[in-house]
């Protein structure tokens, strides 16, 4: 360590703690199966491939953190303007508002209002091409999810709807 700590120097540390919270929290956040049908030759826990990622995560901020007293970089966060963090206040604002959209609308409606609202945010003004990625979008992901990979995700009318005379 031969320069002295600077912004990259914090992004480490964050990291590093995060991935050790992440490696803590893994095991109560991955419900055990109810039954067991079969056991498999390596028998390995549900949380095993997370934990890994979590300590590949811890390694790489370890390696980043010491790294980070020989960079030289500025913190390019202060001179970002007004209308940046405006825009980025404002997506996680609606990020926050579509975690309980999905739940009341449905993973398609509330897709595709947030997909419309974003772009519109973002000034695209082609309102015609907004609506076809916004409700394109939302249905293409619903269709691979519930469909082809066997996963649920929150419907709604018109997901039931779609879901019932879809051809796979």
């Amino acid at each position: 360590m031969t320069g002295k700590a600077n912004f990259n120097t914090v992004a480490a540390v964050f990291f590093v703690v995060l991935a050790v919270v992440m490696f803590v929290v893994i095991p109560d956040q991955i419900e055990k199966p109810i039954i067991v049908l079969a056991e498999d030759a390596m028998n390995l826990k549900a949380e095993v491939f997370p934990q890994l990622v979590a300590a590949a995560f811890l390694g790489l901020g370890i390696w980043f953190f010491f790294k980070s007293f020989s960079l030289t970089e500025t913190n390019q966060f202060r001179e970002l303007d007004r209308s940046a963090l405006v825009n980025v206040g404002t997506t996680l604002v609606a990020m926050a508002i579509y975690a309980p959209a999905m739940i009341a609308l449905g993973f398609v409606v509330s897709g595709a209002i947030l997909i419309a609202f974003l772009a519109t945010l973002y000034g695209n003004r082609n309102y015609y091409l907004t609506a076809v990625v916004s409700v394109a979008v939302p249905v293409a992901i619903f269709f691979t999810f519930t469909k082809l990979l066997a996963t649920s995700l929150p419907p709604f009318p018109i997901d039931t709807f779609l879901t019932r005379y879809f051809i796979l």
